[in-house]
């Protein structure tokens, strides 16, 4: 029997290809920005795939926050490391 609903992996790459106008018209730094943000969300498609949502947002946009504070939390340990070889 065929699948009735498409899988999460295909729901999600459906999304992130519609931004391509979008992320076309970006100057290259955010491009890079952007595309860093949408590997997070292909990197945590198996926990999104476990949030119970019919909005494919959702949990895109978490992931994408996620990937954000990462990146946040590993500068800060590099600030601190950096700052206590002083």
């Amino acid at each position: 029997m065929g699948r009735t609903v498409p899988t999460w992996r295909n729901r999600v790459e459906s999304e992130l290809s519609a931004l391509n106008a979008f992320r076309r018209a970006l100057n290259s730094s955010d491009r890079k920005a952007l595309d860093e943000l949408m590997n997070g969300v292909r990197n945590r498609r198996t926990a999104g795939g476990m949030l119970p949502s019919i909005d494919v947002w959702k949990p895109m946009l978490l992931s994408m926050i996620l990937e954000s504070y990462k990146k946040i939390a590993e500068l800060e340990n590099t600030i601190k490391e950096l700052q206590s070889e002083k």
